[in-house]
């Protein structure tokens, strides 16, 4: 390496899976770190009642925005990545996402009579400013993930998620509660949408009929998979929102929020993956595709395990010291939610193989029935046992999918795992979490220092044992540290 080699050249030196999920990882944690210390200062000076309204206002806004997307996002990235006509079919994209997003407001503004509670709440200008500017930001985004770039998405999500932020904490601060809280969502939209922009490549360029046939052929599925991803991701919020006061829903959603830490690396092996996974199917290379899955599984449990074990002995003090005592009533519900994440490892990883493979029918097909299941057992559970019930309800929806998929996606190719990685993550996991329980016995968990310093230990053994029992880990962890130019210990 050249001593005047810059960290630049570092890490564009990098094999691109391995940079862009490096990328993806780093921001994932950046953009969590961030919302989390948001999180905990608005849980803290609004309260949860505000914090539970704008997760309302974000679970329509994710339904109006896949309305105004028709599938065609989700049609175009697939059609950019194939690597034909790039160019036509992002501009054909284009044109029916305008189209979609105008008829989506207007729709919205006729039907603004009927939405009182959103109006009377001032929620509903943000409504409406939130479809417009998602859509600009969509077009960028689209274009650019298409293309492969993965790196610069997440690096334009958590610019996004930093100014979404700073905006939020500094109105809150000023006293505007739920209306910094939309207007930070907005910011954040906007902020996100002018880094892909600039490192937008595509052009607009005339159409022809054939292509618009081309992005309906896999909208239509993409659509309803969307549907379907929706209602998973909102039907609770909606219907404890209904059911429950918004303090519930704030309980809910803050306990949810501190689960998804099990996916950091999942998130970042999927971005990079997808549009890989695209160009090798089309070339045939379906062997390529059986090894990159088994290394994303290896890759995603690094960190979801010990996450998820680590979630199970401390959640409910996590909660007291990060949010407050009110939240402490979710610790059940977010016992659960890790349960959940711990399954949506596998759903999102094998969800993305078959979509990367143009097999939305078969993702729709467990989708909708994850989401079936999750509708009805939300409307079952939660007028009886609150949010409790919703956790649950997620954790049986997601069994569902990954149990679909799973069948649907061997039809296609050979799924296997790196048995012996993930028995060493597992059997590490269970170490840590013994340790853990040792480290409370002798040291109870009566102070915030307390706390830390047992996520501290525990994450130390983990480490040492994932990197002394598995050569293959080691080695990537490794050669990625010298790579950027980090130390690396000897004795490791």
């Amino acid at each position: 390496m050249s001593e005047r080699e810059s960290p630049r050249d570092r890490l564009m030196g990098i094999t691109p899976v391995r940079r862009q999920s490096f990328i993806g990882f780093m921001s994932a944690i950046g953009s969590t770190i961030v919302g989390f210390i948001s999180t905990v200062y608005i849980a803290h000076a609004a309260g949860a009642g505000p914090l539970g309204a704008f997760f309302l206002l974000t679970a329509y806004a994710n339904i109006l925005n896949l309305i105004a997307d028709g599938g065609s996002g989700g049609a175009a990235v697939q059609r950019i990545a194939e690597g034909v006509e790039e160019n036509a079919y992002f501009s054909a994209y284009t044109a029916v996402r305008l189209f979609l997003c105008l008829l989506t407001v207007g729709v919205l503004l006729v039907a603004r009579p009927f939405l009182v509670d959103l109006d009377q709440a001032g929620l509903f200008p943000w409504l409406v400013v939130a479809v417009l500017v998602g859509t600009a930001g969509a077009l960028a985004a689209t274009g650019v993930y298409g293309r492969g770039k993965a790196g610069v998405s997440q690096i334009a999500e958590l610019t996004g998620t930093i100014v979404r932020v700073l905006g939020q904490v500094v109105l809150v601060a000023l006293g505007y509660l739920v209306a910094g809280l939309a207007g930070g969502l907005v910011a954040g939209i906007a902020a996100t949408a002018l880094v892909n922009y600039r490192f937008l490549d595509l052009s607009f360029v005339w159409f022809q009929r054939r292509h618009l046939a081309g992005l309906w052929a896999f909208a239509v599925w993409s659509f309803l998979g969307g549907v379907t991803a929706v209602v998973v991701g909102s039907v609770d919020t909606i219907l404890l929102g209904h059911f429950l006061p918004n303090s519930d829903v704030g309980f809910y959603r803050t306990a949810l929020q501190l689960a998804t830490m099990a996916l950091f690396t999942t998130l970042a092996v999927r971005s990079s993956l997808g549009p890989r996974i695209s160009r090798w199917y089309r070339e045939g290379e379906v062997a390529a595709i059986e090894d990159a899955l088994a290394r994303a599984f290896t890759y995603a449990f690094l960190l979801g395990a010990p996450v998820c074990t680590g979630g199970w002995l401390l959640g409910g003090r996590l909660l007291y010291y990060l949010y407050g005592e009110p939240f402490v009533v979710a610790a059940p519900a977010l016992a659960i939610l890790f349960a959940a994440e711990a399954v949506t490892i596998l759903v999102t990883l094998e969800g993305m193989c078959l979509g990367s493979m143009n097999r939305p029918r078969e993702t729709f097909t467990a989708a909708a029935a994850a989401a079936a299941v999750l509708l009805l057992l939300d409307l079952l559970l939660i007028p009886v046992v609150g949010i409790t019930g919703a956790a649950a309800g997620l954790l049986a929806s997601m069994v569902v999918n990954w149990v679909l998929l799973h069948r649907s996606l061997k039809r296609h190719m050979v799924v296997r795992i790196e048995r012996h990685s993930i028995r060493v993550l597992l059997s590490s996991s269970a170490v840590m979490g013994a340790v853990v329980l040792l480290y409370q016995a002798v040291v109870p968990l009566a102070t915030l220092p307390a706390l830390l310093g047992a996520v501290l230990v525990g994450g130390i053994v983990y480490g040492v044992l994932v990197l002394r029992g598995d050569q293959a880990v080691h080695d990537e962890i490794a050669t990625l540290a010298r790579d950027l130019g980090l130390p690396w210990p000897t004795w490791l």
